[in-house]
Formats: C-alpha cells, structure tokens, sequence
C-alpha cells in the first residue's frame, strides 16, 4: 500500500471565523488560515513548544514549521489590520495533512473494524455482523470489545457507531453517504484495508496506515460497496 510522510494536526471542535464589529461577513475580504498553519502557530505561540519540538510533533521539517508559522502570521496581521474576516476550517482539503486527535494530540481513540470472523477486516462494510472497537491511549490498547452490529439501512451504522464514541473506522469500502455521515461526526475514514484487524490497528497506530479506496458513487440501498 502506498507510503507518503504527513503532516500531523490537531482537528478543531468546528470552524473558527474572527471579523471586524459591527461588519457583515458578505461585506469583507476573507483570509483563510491553514490547518497546519494554525497547528504550528498554536504549538509554538500558545503551547510554549519550540520549533525543534514542534517539528517533531507533526512530522515535519523545522524548515517547514518555519514557513507555516510565517504564512500564519502574515496572514493573522493582515486581517487585523486591513478588518477582513479570519477564517479557520475545521477540516482540511491537503492531502498532506493527517487528523491526529481533536484538540489533544494524545486523546483517547476509539477504532471500529467491521469483521464478521472477530479476526480479518471485512472488506464491504455493509455486510459486516460485528465491529471491533478497539480503545488506545497513547498507542496503548486500553481494552478490546465486540459489538453486534445493528440491522443495516441507510445512515444506521455511522450513527451507531458515532454513539459508541467511534473516532476512526478502518474498513475495505463503504458508499459516498456514509463517509459523509462519519465526517459529519468527526469520525475519520480509512478505505482500502484488508487482512488482520491487528496487523491494520499497528499500521494506523505507526502512522502508516493511509486510506487507499475510494468511496463508491453509486446509489445503494445502504452504505456498502462491493466495487
């Protein structure tokens, strides 16, 4: 399976927008801040962290961090002073940018694999009986469990498994809605895993373990794929 290095950041609890008093947002120019942008700033600025420290955090060069806490803050300085609105995502389009955690880097993680034998990852995700939720902090399994899955119809597993405290569900595929249902839940999607459960939660946990599927465009009667 493919390898690219990424850069590690930390999900924010929604989208963050900052503008001038008495203004209307559709009257301003918008200045959009990276998601790594604000991690560096935020690791380097508010937690007190060096650059040499921070590099390491989110997997980067010090050379990088250096220019994503130059990018940030010119663009921090110039919507302050030229009263545009400042905008932050929550979430992120850069393929190079890895979600690790909300608002902590080492939270606890709930990890859900659909299986129907308790040992491999079943490949469509509709067709699964159970799910393996796995509980890590800080790279430590905490505990291991077995859920049975409910009856499948559309929408119902991601909610399931959104209310289980799911924050990342590696499966084979899955059909375009319930990969938005998950997101909407900030619950992190990784396709194209077959094989050992174990072998797939030590790759995630390594940060080696990246979403190499892709999501079905098909219309199914619920969220499984099978193409």
């Amino acid at each position: 399976m493919p390898r690219c290095k990424k850069r590690f950041c930390r999900r924010l609890d929604g989208e963050k927008i900052f503008m001038p008093i008495g203004c209307q947002k559709i009257d301003l120019e918008e200045v959009h801040i990276e998601l790594d942008e604000f991690e560096a700033i935020r690791l380097c600025d508010f937690d007190g962290k060096s650059q040499i420290e921070s590099s390491e955090i989110m997997n980067v060069s010090r050379a990088t961090i250096q220019r994503l806490l130059k990018s940030g803050r010119s663009k921090m300085v110039d919507g302050l002073l030229n009263s545009k609105v400042l905008m932050i995502k929550s979430e992120h389009e850069n393929s190079k940018i890895k979600i690790r955690g909300e608002n902590i880097m080492n939270a606890e993680l709930r990890i859900a694999f659909p299986t129907n034998d308790g040992q491999n990852v079943e490949e469509h995700f509709g067709h699964c009986k159970k799910f393996a939720m796995y509980t890590v902090k800080e790279n430590k399994i905490i505990s291991k469990e077995y859920l049975d899955a409910p009856k499948h119809e559309p929408g119902v597993l991601p909610r399931f498994l959104g209310a289980q405290g799911a924050t990342a569900i590696i499966t084979g595929g899955m059909g375009q809605m319930a990969v938005r249902l998950f997101k909407e839940q900030n619950v992190e999607v990784i396709l194209g895993a077959t094989g050992s459960i174990e072998d797939n939660l030590n790759e995630y946990l390594n940060n080696d373990l990246e979403s190499t599927g892709s999501a079905c465009n098909h219309t199914h009667d619920d969220e499984s794929c099978s193409h």
